[in-house]
Parts: structure tokens; sequence; C-alpha cells
């Protein structure tokens, strides 16, 4: 008992040798202001918007595509847009081509709403058909617009 209390005695002396003194202060902190940078990375972002079958209307999951690539956006200036349709319902039919066009708009206005905008927008309603999809398949990926936001870093950053 009494050997277990001298090694107490003798680990306790040596903590509290280890402790700094009260009186000493911790150092000043700089004086000199740290400069941290900071560089927003304005790439170009390409996006793909999919519809359902002789749909115009913006899937849930289509619009987190969109709020998706606003994000990554955010703080950058979009100088041009690139709006190219791709539908497996690729016919001459007028009605066709009035869906390609509905869901082009669909698409920039979404992207509208989210303070996307650009001086160039291009869009090209001109249905065309995948021609990776085998035609065997009833491809959902086939209908969808494919979009190329153009962007460089926005003023003050």
């Amino acid at each position: 008992m009494k050997r277990s209390m001298i090694a107490l005695a003798g680990l306790t002396v040596a903590a509290v040798m280890q402790a700094p003194a009260f009186g000493q202060l911790p150092p000043p902190p700089p004086t000199v202001p740290a400069h941290i940078t900071h560089e927003k990375a304005c790439e170009d972002v390409t996006v793909s918007v999919y519809f359902s079958a002789y749909e115009t209307m913006l899937s849930s999951y289509s619009m987190r595509a969109v709020n998706a690539a606003s994000d990554r956006l955010a703080g950058c200036a979009v100088t041009e847009i690139n709006a190219e349709v791709v539908s497996e319902e690729a016919h001459s039919d007028e009605d066709f081509a009035t869906l390609s066009e509905a869901r082009a708009t669909a698409v920039l206005d979404a992207f509208s709403a989210r303070g996307i905008r650009a001086p160039e927008v291009h869009t090209d309603i001109t249905p065309k058909v995948d021609a990776a999809m085998p035609m065997s398949a009833k491809a959902p990926l086939a209908r969808r617009v494919n979009v190329v936001l153009t962007a460089e870093p926005g003023y003050g950053l």
C-alpha cells in the first residue's frame, strides 16, 4: 500500500511539473491578416433533361438535374446556352415538332427560373433519333434535351 502511494505521489509531482505555470500567457494572435483567395471554377456544364413519353412537363428527377446544374453555376456568368432535342418520337409530323419545341422551352424556362440566363441561346429543335439506342427497345433515354451551358467567372470573383 505504501509503495503504491509513493508511486502515485511521484506521478502527481511529475504531472504538475509538466503543466504550464499560472502566470504564463498564451502567445498573442498574429497581427498580419490572413489572405484566403476564393477561386471559383466556372466550368462549362452539360446536362441531359429526360421526359416521359409524349410529355413536356419536367419530372422531379429532371428538376433535380436542373437544380444541380444551376447550383454548380452559382456565381458564374453564363454566356451561352445550347439546347438540342433528341426524341424517339422523331417524325415529320408537325405535332412532334411542336412537342420537341415545348420540351426545349420547358428546360430553358426552368433554367431561367433558377436565374440562369445567357445573351446567346441556341436551340436545335429538329427531332433526332438517338443512333446509339437499339430500335427494339423503347428508350426513355432517347426522350431528352441535351443542354450545354458555357460559363466564365462573374464580376467580383
